[in-house]
């Protein structure tokens, strides 16, 4: 009891408001500039030329619009971020940013990045937090601590996501710098060393950059680690936006009062005075809890729901911060059959390249795209009809072996959150004869 009400008091501590307009400023900036590059480098296309959407689960219903549609939608959300980050009828506009950025996210599940996940959970909190110009210059603690909360998730399940036997033997990494050799920092990737290096350096930068920011004698060498962490990054993967808001939320770590030293932005804090701020009340707190409950569970599902790794069967691997895990190449194809009719089909017919990536090598994605092949070729053919996959997948460089287990007729499969029994096992032999090969 004691310590719930220490906790209480800590959350309700006032804190210097300045921290937090300067996340809405700069929040509202990097998620707006994150749809222009979308839209400049043609990214609508991937919700305006399929024939076909993926979905997530529960929202199968939440489809992409015509061009026209889309391009509106970009513009409309795009300004929306901008009038966040003014602060001009802050609230309308925050709820508009939410909704556009989440309904993007939702709308293809080929999309999923999860830094685009990220910019939802904290577009929903920008609607409820006190972010706007309201003349007070105080907020209350749980404010700020709820937006690091969310960076430590995504460091912190990062980290652990990385300690298996791939990466702490090189790889995906070696694929990856492989694939970079002509970048600007290439004869830098190409050296033996490279991969463990890159790989060892990320597990520790994940585990340790939320306890270096935490404790005030090691944040400049943390803000400094970051800066070069995400710099490398930028050269290697480009990564749009999302470098630039990790090293927003690194520097949300120190004193809050820090952003009254920026000249342009001090104009619109209020002048800093002694204010009392609202106590967090029961239900709230009891929400806050059960939010973040939630968030710490949800990451681990795998280890309770799923028999295969993600990395693999790609089951628990959204929504749990495991990035650049694992490389995944080879071929699908489907075959669709009813009486004496037969007809082998490739995606390539009816999804983007991008989609196609996903597809290959994603059980969950295979499954809906035979329903989709099944409801079309029903209508077309006026009886029911069978849907077949094949789905050779190599698997971080292994040797590629299927997928989906042979005979399995997917149009009668309904799409579950369970475990599905007719994805193939990764062979444990393959798994260690591969994982001596990397050591070699």
């Amino acid at each position: 009891m004691v310590f719930i009400f220490l906790m209480i008091g800590a959350l309700s501590r006032p804190i210097d408001k300045a921290i937090l307009i300067y996340f809405r400023i700069c929040t509202g900036i990097l998620m707006s500039q994150e749809l222009i590059n979308s839209l400049i480098i043609g990214k609508y296309r991937e919700y305006t030329d399929p024939q076909f959407h993926f979905s997530y689960q529960f929202f199968e219903w939440v489809k992409p619009w015509p061009y026209h549609g889309m391009i509106l939608q970009y513009l409309v959300t795009i300004f929306a971020g901008f009038m966040v980050a003014a602060g001009i009828g802050y609230r309308f506009f925050a709820i508009v940013l939410f909704l556009g950025n989440t309904s993007f996210f939702l709308m293809e599940m080929s999309e999923y990045i999860n830094h685009h996940y990220l910019y939802c959970l904290l577009s929903f909190w920008m609607i409820f937090l006190p972010l706007k110009n309201d003349g007070k210059s105080t907020a209350p603690a749980w404010a700020l601590y709820l937006i690091l909360f969310h960076m430590a998730l995504a460091y912190f399940f990062g980290g652990i996501a990385k300690l298996n036997s791939d990466w702490l033997n090189g790889t995906p990494m070696d694929l990856f710098l492989a694939a970079r050799a002509n970048y600007p920092l290439g004869f830098l990737y190409s050296q033996s060393w490279a991969p463990l290096f890159f790989s060892y350096g990320g597990v520790a930068f994940d585990l340790l950059i939320v306890p270096m920011m935490i404790f005030p004698r090691t944040r400049k060498i943390g803000l400094a680690a970051s800066v070069v962490f995400h710099l490398s990054n930028v050269m290697m993967f480009g990564l749009a936006t999302f470098p630039w808001f990790s090293l927003l939320l690194t520097s949300m770590f120190f004193d809050p009062s820090w952003p009254r030293k920026i000249p342009y932005l001090n104009q619109f804090i209020a002048p800093k005075k002694d204010e009392a701020v609202k106590p967090i009340g029961p239900v709230l707190a009891g929400l806050l809890a059960i939010y973040a409950l939630v968030h710490v569970t949800l990451p681990l599902r795998h280890f309770v729901l799923y028999p295969e790794s993600p990395n693999w069967s790609e089951e628990g691997h959204m929504f749990s911060w495991r990035m650049m895990l694992r490389s995944k190449s080879g071929n699908v194809y489907f075959t669709v059959m009813s009486g004496d009719k037969k007809l082998i089909i490739s995606p390539k017919e009816y999804l983007t390249q991008r989609q196609i990536n996903d597809l290959l090598g994603n059980p969950e994605m295979i499954l809906q795209f035979s329903h989709f092949l099944r409801d079309r070729f029903q209508m077309e053919w006026k009886m029911p009809v069978e849907v077949y996959a094949s789905s050779r997948v190599s698997l971080n460089g292994r040797p590629a072996v299927e997928i989906i287990k042979p005979g399995t007729n997917l149009a009668k499969i309904e799409r579950s959150v369970k475990a599905y029994d007719w994805i193939m096992p990764l062979n444990q032999e393959l798994l260690s004869s591969s994982d001596e090969g990397q050591k070699r």
